[in-house]
């Protein structure tokens, strides 16, 4: 999805200038063009991921147990022969931090404890048990602290592990056992750390369970098959590696970059002919915000007639008191790479009227013109064949030097556009915004049966999720 709706702006607005440039080409042509364009290099795509933590948190909430107690709670532990003890730790809630992957969960809360101890001979008590306890009845509850430390990573098989682990203890108020005047905060504390250790693992498992490979490679596998871009053509993306940046997490809100490095295409034709789809690489590494595209499109001349005609059909224009209303237009290649475009036309006057050129680019100076284009008019409008040469000198004049079209003032004018249709919902909760630092087309080239074109855009976009995953 994010990559469909990137290159659907990327390509709207220079496939609109070719259909603007077509209008005005004509001619035959010898000017040392190529007969093919050079290869792209790989589209790198890198788009910040900022999610609403709140949903997470609170589903979290219900997973990290909200006490954790001794062994056979409320019935008593005996570890030795003359001591049992039980417990119980409540937390009151927990904050959690994240840098560069590695997650802090810090935990507070209060614990309550009774034991009892007794004298043994061989192995067996000999005498009644003495008991004390703290937090139980009047008492008020010991308060403690817990930090977990969880280190999370990555793996290229699309799945995640994390290592948990306690990183700190810390009570703040210490418990002794009044009747046998017994320090027991230690004991407690090293059953709480066993509880938490055993969380640790749990927690460990159970993401280590977790295999995100049928999700990615479902999602990514849509990239080798063609996707409709509305009536602009047919879009191959062909990824080849996928990137994921270091999770971070501040106010409220859990960042993160995901990447893909492409070869996209847009074409008119919408045949699948990848039938295997290769295995992709997962790298995880920095985090990432940038966007280089580079988009080769090649369109055949009957879809390329198509968009046109749709384009200007039935646009009506006023010079001087006459009406031209367009009711069809085409464009052709002559070969050479000269292209003649079709015009259609009624109104005040009827007929037919060809252009002829070749459409040179000056990727410098993003300027587009056409040196040889020439012209022809068919009429059975007795009025109009009447003022052909008048008509004739009009066009030479507006013709005069080549047809000229200046691709940056046009991409300049329209930008506030493009960065319209990339401010938009992507559905599912996910917000894309950005916006586009440069595009330009680095490559034309008109053929006897397709028209190709090359794109450049540099961008910096973020997505936005509400946290409801």
């Amino acid at each position: 999805m994010i990559m469909k709706t990137f290159l659907f702006f990327v390509l709207l607005m220079p496939l609109i200038f070719v259909s603007c440039t077509a209008v005005r080409k004509t001619s035959a042509s010898v000017f040392n063009l190529p007969d093919s364009l050079p290869s792209l290099p790989t589209s790198e795509i890198d788009l910040p991921l900022k999610i609403n933590a709140k949903p997470i948190l609170f589903k979290a909430n219900f997973f990290i147990p909200t006490q954790f107690t001794s062994d056979g709670w409320p019935n008593y532990a005996q570890p030795t022969c003359d001591f049992r003890y039980k417990y119980r730790f409540v937390r009151s809630g927990f904050k959690l931090t994240c840098a560069n992957n590695l997650l802090g969960i810090q935990l507070s809360g209060n614990y309550q404890v009774a034991g009892a101890k007794c004298v043994c001979s061989m192995n067996k008590s000999v005498s009644p048990w003495v008991s004390g306890s703290c937090g139980f009845g009047n008492e008020p509850l010991r308060r403690v602290n817990i930090s977990i430390s969880s280190k999370l990573n990555f793996l290229p098989n699309y799945k995640v592990s994390t290592t948990s682990t306690l990183a700190q203890l810390n009570p703040l108020d210490k418990c002794y056992v009044s009747l046998f005047s017994n320090d027991v905060t230690n004991e407690v504390l090293d059953s709480i750390s066993a509880s938490i250790k055993s969380f640790c693992k749990t927690l460990d498992a159970t993401i280590a369970g977790m295999d995100f490979s049928r999700l990615v490679k479902g999602a990514t596998g849509k990239g080798f098959h063609k996707t409709a871009i509305s009536k602009y053509g047919f879009l191959l993306v062909k990824p080849s590696v996928l990137r994921i940046g270091q999770l971070n997490y501040d106010k409220d809100s859990f960042y993160i970059s995901i990447g893909l490095s492409c070869k996209p295409e847009l074409s008119s034709d919408s045949t699948n002919k990848i039938s295997v789809i290769p295995s992709l690489i997962l790298n995880a590494g920095e985090n990432r915000n940038s966007v280089a595209a580079y988009v080769n499109a090649a369109y055949d001349y009957d879809f390329m007639s198509k968009l046109l005609s749709d384009t200007l059909r039935d646009k009506v224009f006023y010079y001087k008191g006459r009406t031209i209303v367009i009711k069809d237009a085409a464009i052709k290649g002559l070969g050479g790479h000269q292209v003649e475009v079709r015009i259609d036309f009624v109104g005040t006057n009827k007929g037919r009227l060809y252009l002829r050129g070749t459409p040179i680019l000056d990727t410098a100076k993003q300027s587009l013109t056409i040196p040889d284009i020439s012209y022809s008019l068919e009429s059975k409008d007795l009025a109009l064949k009447i003022g052909k040469s008048l008509f004739k000198n009009k066009i030479k004049k507006a013709l005069n030097g080549g047809s000229y079209l200046d691709i940056a003032a046009l991409v300049k004018s329209n930008m506030h556009l493009l960065d319209s249709v990339l401010n938009r919902s992507l559905g599912n909760g996910i917000l894309l915004s950005g916006k586009i630092n440069e595009l330009k087309i680095t490559g034309l080239l008109p053929q006897k049966k397709i028209f190709q074109v090359q794109i450049y855009a540099k961008a910096n976009l973020e997505l936005i999720s509400n946290g409801n995953l």
